[in-house]
């Protein structure tokens, strides 16, 4: 009875064709379809629109399999797991998997993407909350938590993103907890199989390879690479790339005996070639280099060479294209043969003899892979105004689906004349953008996501302190014929120059140099000052020095959202100063000798700047 079940399981929901595309980088796990009939080029107006969809925020990729698309996505209502008709884009199931992850964050969403796997759909979400869904309906099968059952996620600090790797039963995952850096779960109802390591995870999912008929687990963890047995979770290579912070998001490349693997950070990449004999794997490096670091999207192998985008600042940019180059590489010497401005950071795959790439800034583009140049066959952008297009796109059926923060497209990459001739057309219409807030930052910091160098708030401080002199200059000045009007003259000015400060300094020298808290501390100081201003009484004073507090809070909440939108998270500490300013702030208002009181002015001010500079450090380091 038990084999008659198995039996009509396996009837009832077959395997993978070679039409799908169940896995984040396919079902080989390598960006390459076996897709044939792409053309080699579109009109102006781009390949047919299939459907197109409204979407909340997500970095989560689709997956496709027997007609149907996957994703994860968020509202304000929470996180989801979504089923769609690949064909029409009509909703057909929706799963609420987790709470909304960082709403008001710089990566709002899931990061990692579903995974399909015998009718059944495994996700993960930034939480650590990893679960099985039925493919046909929905309706959960099991769930858990990685980092309360393994005791934690070390190495990912902005949210849990490893798509789960699904292979013979197992759901296998990098954690990152103590004696379990990379941990398979039972396809059946997520109970442990096997867990092994103790290095710190990355982001950077598992990557199934076969080595010498071996199957092995490849684990790109935060400060190593690492080779596991598929079935025991042996470990059974490993080599330390760093002592100190990294991030992996990029997946290795494989040849069966090679491996690539490029890192961000301008840090580069490096070759292995692995060998197997009694005493278990070796591995010896072929080459390393700065000729190509990968970030948040990954490089592509064919025929011998590498395409992707070598990131050439830190780390990816949330709010602009990043700087850097496309590139082909020769994968077992490195050497360049070719490079291009014209595509900038995006995901490529291979198809049918073409290169498909996504570009990050919804465009895209089909180029001939050759390693003599860069050859363009066509081009059209399909979505703006939706933030970074990170995901990776699916391709099944001749149908590839491409999401940004806001939506999703289909489009068809074969003949047209292929198509329902009936079939009613689809019109791309461009999403709202808006004002790019990104330009009050013209010279971005290099570190957006760390909390900034000693030497950085320092200069920070000695030109915020150069602006308050000035306008106490301008309204000292004004005192001497507007009298009692100096100090309305020196914070209008001061509040002015540090709001256009960041913005001017940066396009005039070409450094990022932080003003804005000159603005916040002239505001704060204008809210204490009004509460206990001792000349006024009565219900008026009162009403104004309410009024005074809720536009310095509404005030705050702008200057959150403000650095949300340039891409710059680490400048919300300078909302955390002012706790301990505040009773300096409120003994210099008491104060009635001039030099002490300005001197306790100065010292509110430093104190602010520094303790806020610092807050985000403080705060990583109590969560670690």
């Amino acid at each position: 009875m038990q084999r008659l079940a198995v039996t009509i399981v396996l009837i009832a929901c077959p395997s993978t064709s070679a039409a799908d595309w169940p896995h984040l980088r396919g079902s080989g796990y390598d960006a390459h379809s076996s897709e044939t009939g792409i053309v080699s080029s579109w009109p102006t107006a781009g390949p047919p629109v299939l459907w197109t969809r409204e979407l909340g925020a997500g970095y989560s990729a689709f997956v496709v399999a027997e007609g149907r698309a996957f994703t994860l996505y968020q509202t304000s209502a929470g996180m989801f797991l979504i089923a769609l008709d690949a064909e029409t884009g009509e909703e057909l199931w929706k799963e609420r998997i987790d709470w909304p992850w960082q709403p008001r964050g710089m990566y709002p969403g899931p990061y990692a993407s579903p995974t399909w796997s015998g009718c059944k759909v495994f996700y993960a979400t930034p939480t650590g909350i990893v679960g099985c869904v039925n493919a046909a309906n929905g309706r959960s099968q099991w769930t858990m938590n990685v980092r309360e059952r393994f005791g934690g996620s070390r190495g990912t600090e902005f949210g849990y993103a490893s798509t789960p790797t699904v292979e013979d039963g197992r759901v296998i995952l990098p954690v990152g907890g103590t004696n379990a850096a990379m941990v398979a779960l039972s396809v059946e109802d997520g109970h442990t199989l096997w867990a092994s390591g103790d290095d710190h995870a990355s982001y950077c999912p598992a990557y199934p390879i076969t080595l010498d008929g071996r199957r092995c687990i490849v684990g790109f963890f935060q400060n190593s690479l690492a080779f596991f047995d598929a079935g025991t979770g042996e470990r059974l290579w490993r080599e330390r790339f760093s002592m100190n912070y990294d991030e992996h998001s990029a997946w290795p490349l494989f040849d069966g005996r090679h491996l690539l693997t490029a890192s961000p950070f301008r840090v580069g990449s490096q070759l292995f070639r692995f060998t197997t004999d009694a005493k278990g794997i070796t591995a010896r490096s072929l080459w390393g280099g700065k000729q190509l670091s990968n970030d948040v999207c990954s490089s592509l192998l064919h025929d011998g060479a590498v395409y992707g985008f070598d990131i050439q600042q830190l780390q990816a940019s949330v709010h602009r294209p990043s700087r850097g180059s496309f590139k082909c590489l020769d994968f077992t010497t490195g050497k360049l043969h070719w490079e291009t401005e014209e595509l900038g950071q995006a995901c490529v795959m291979h198809a049918d003899g073409k290169l498909i790439v996504w570009t990050e800034t919804g465009s895209l583009v089909l180029a001939k892979p050759s390693t003599e140049r860069y050859e363009e066959l066509a081009r059209v952008q399909i979505l703006s105004g939706g933030g970074m297009c990170w995901a990776p796109p699916a391709l099944a059926n001749k149908r590839l689906i491409v999401r940004d923060q806001k939506r999703a497209v289909c489009v068809y990459l074969g003949s047209p004349t292929e198509l329902d001739p009936t079939r009613e057309p689809v019109t791309l219409t461009g999403a709202e953008s808006g004002f790019d807030w990104t330009r009050l930052v013209p010279k971005e910091p290099d570190f957006p996501n760390d909390e900034p160098s000693t030497r950085e708030v320092a200069n920070w401080f000695a030109v915020s302190v150069g602006i308050l002199a000035i306008a106490g200059g301008v309204g000292f000045a004004c005192r001497w014929r507007l009298r009692r009007y100096g100090m309305a003259v020196f914070s209008l000015l001061a509040f002015v120059l540090g709001a256009v400060g960041t913005t001017a300094i940066g396009a005039w020298c070409d450094t990022f140099v932080l003003t804005w808290p000159v603005s916040l501390y002239i505001a704060f100081r204008g809210m204490i000052a009004l509460g206990m201003d001792r000349t006024a009484s009565g219900w008026r004073h009162q009403v104004f020095a309410r009024v005074a507090l809720l536009l310095f809070i509404a005030l705050c909440y702008a200057y959150y959202l403000l650095c949300m939108a340039v891409g710059y998270a680490m400048a919300w500490g300078f909302l955390g100063g002012f706790v301990p300013a505040t009773p300096i702030a409120v003994i210099a208002n008491r104060v009635g000798n001039q030099r002490i009181r300005w001197f306790l002015e100065v010292l509110g001010f430093a104190v602010y700047f520094w303790v806020s500079a610092f807050v985000p450090g403080w705060k990583a380091r109590m969560a670690s």
